[in-house]
């Protein structure tokens, strides 16, 4: 009878945890979790499944994987949060047991235990397994193709394990566009390139298997193309894909090593110990994976801490590699290393709090996010302590502080962000079957989304100029429109409600 693995259930356990607790607690952020979402909701209203819109506009800026899986969800039970941001939650879920199951085939048990810890507390993969994003999807099918890889690697005569990894890239593909082959295919040709195994690629069913990526993606694609032509293509491929390369979308610029900052700190309290861990010379296959997916994103003009996601599972098994082969030995200078690394970073991040200054709403937000970092100032300072008698207390020290933080900042800081959120309030006052636009302000799609989930269809027309807006609100139907507290004031409209900054203003019989 096979023994159980209660490390591995406690550590999907804390998992799940950090994950799904709260999940629906927070209203709908903006941008990418409105633009997926709302998209979502356009598809059950207007009965297209195939074609995404946001605001009854054709929406090509991701492939429609992450909407479909959440139709029927939101069919089922109701367009709530919680539901919207499941599946990013449940990615989350399973990408640590991936990441478990390709340590252990690598290198030990132990190290897939380590491995799948480090993942499941780092705080960049904490946040994004909490948000309807897409770039934790492109992350599970990235670690679950590599995973198959290895195992028809090590297994070539076993052609089935080839089989989900060409499927795995497709989903990848419908996921995230043509990252979820690049970094793949990328990263396994030079590991075997270094290997001197360029023959193994001829073993890899590379016909069955294109039948399979093809059977998968093409059809979406195809369909699209003869529906939309080159718009399509452009906006998909073009515009969000290899023009990230060209200049910064959406004001997102960054240097070149902005990555390697997003790792430092978004990793913490691993990335010290992930620093000591690249010089004693990871295992091919993840230092591959890990230097490809840092190349395609530190090349592009377009920076988002997010887009940095598929390499974390590499990175957190070099640092599960690392644990395993030093635990219990005598060096411990690359633990004493990454404690005080975690512990400086942190230190710092405490003492910048008391130099901020920012307005006097955000107070109350600040002093929660100070009170968080001095405890884990203190747990970091008792985890060195702890690295003098074991290593093990260590890890599980930093483990238990960094999931501590992550629950109290969802506990009580988030909670203070709604504050500053408007969208999800405002369309409260909004009644149903009304006509809305905007003026003078941006569209947040998380508006779009609420609006649609309360009445479908409720398209938001943009007003750009002052008769517009007149002849908006003087129509025989309620009207409403969203616009800025100061801009609201040279205005009588009846003010239907305000929050952070924006009002919705009605009209007269909306009052």
């Amino acid at each position: 009878m096979k023994k159980i693995n209660y490390a591995l259930i406690i550590i999907l356990l804390l998992s799940a945890t950090l994950f799904f607790f709260k999940l629906g607690a927070a209203s709908v952020w903006d941008n990418d979790e409105g633009q997926l979402l709302g998209s979502a909701v356009e598809m059950i209203g207007s009965g297209d499944y195939l074609t995404p819109h946001l605001n009854s506009e054709i929406y090509f800026h991701k492939p429609p994987l992450y909407a479909w899986l959440t139709v029927p969800l939101f069919r089922l039970f109701g367009y709530t949060e919680f539901w919207g941001r499941f599946w990013a939650a449940l990615f989350g879920v399973l990408g640590v047991y991936i990441t478990y199951l390709l340590a252990r085939r690598i290198q030990t048990e132990r190290a897939g235990l380590f491995s799948a810890l480090v993942l499941s507390t780092s705080i960049l993969y904490m946040a994004l397994s909490r948000m309807a994003l897409v770039d934790i999807a492109l992350t599970f099918f990235v670690t679950l193709a590599f995973y198959l890889f290895y195992l028809g690697y090590k297994e070539p005569g076993n052609r089935y394990w080839y089989f989900g990894f060409y499927a795995a890239l497709a989903l990848g593909t419908l996921s995230k566009s043509l990252l979820g082959v690049i970094i793949p295919a990328v990263s396994i040709f030079i590991f075997l390139l270094l290997e001197r195994r360029l023959d193994f690629i001829l073993k890899m069913r590379l016909l069955p298997g294109a039948l399979i990526y093809a059977l998968i993606t093409f059809p979406w694609f195809i369909i699209e193309t003869i529906r939309h032509g080159s718009y399509f293509l452009n906006v998909l491929f073009g515009q969000y894909l290899f023009s990230i390369y060209l200049a910064p979308m959406q004001q997102h610029p960054g240097p070149i090593y902005y990555y390697l900052i997003v790792i430092l700190l978004l990793m913490l309290p691993w990335s010290g110990l992930l620093a000591v861990a690249l010089f004693k010379r990871p295992q091919g296959l993840l230092l591959s994976w890990a230097g490809v997916t840092l190349l395609i994103f530190s090349t592009a003009a377009t920076k988002v801490p997010g887009y940095i996601m598929p390499a974390f599972p590499a990175l957190a098994l070099i640092c599960g590699s690392y644990m395993d082969e030093t635990l219990g030995k005598k060096e411990k200078r690359g633990l004493y290393f990454a404690s005080v690394f975690a512990l400086l970073i942190m230190a710092l991040a405490l003492l910048s709090t008391f130099y901020l200054k920012i307005p006097a709403e955000y107070l109350s937000a600040l002093a929660a996010l100070r009170t968080m970092l001095m405890l884990v100032v203190a747990g970091f300072a008792l985890a060195y302590l702890l690295a003098f008698f074991r290593s093990i207390y260590t890890y599980l020290a930093w483990a238990t502080v960094v999931a501590a933080f992550f629950l109290s900042f969802i506990v009580f800081f988030l909670p203070l962000a709604e504050d500053h959120k408007y969208t999800a309030d405002l369309v409260k006052a909004i009644s149903p079957r009304s006509a809305a636009a905007y003026y003078k302000t941006w569209l947040p799609p998380s508006l779009v989304f609420y609006l649609n989930r309360q009445s479908y269809p409720t398209v938001v027309k943009h007003l750009e100029s002052e008769k517009e807006l007149k002849k908006f609100l003087g129509q025989k139907t309620p009207a409403f429109v969203l616009t800025t507290k100061e801009e609201q004031k040279h205005w009588s409209y009846p003010i239907l409600k305000e929050k952070a900054g924006y009002a919705i203003i009605g009209s007269r019989r909306a009052k």
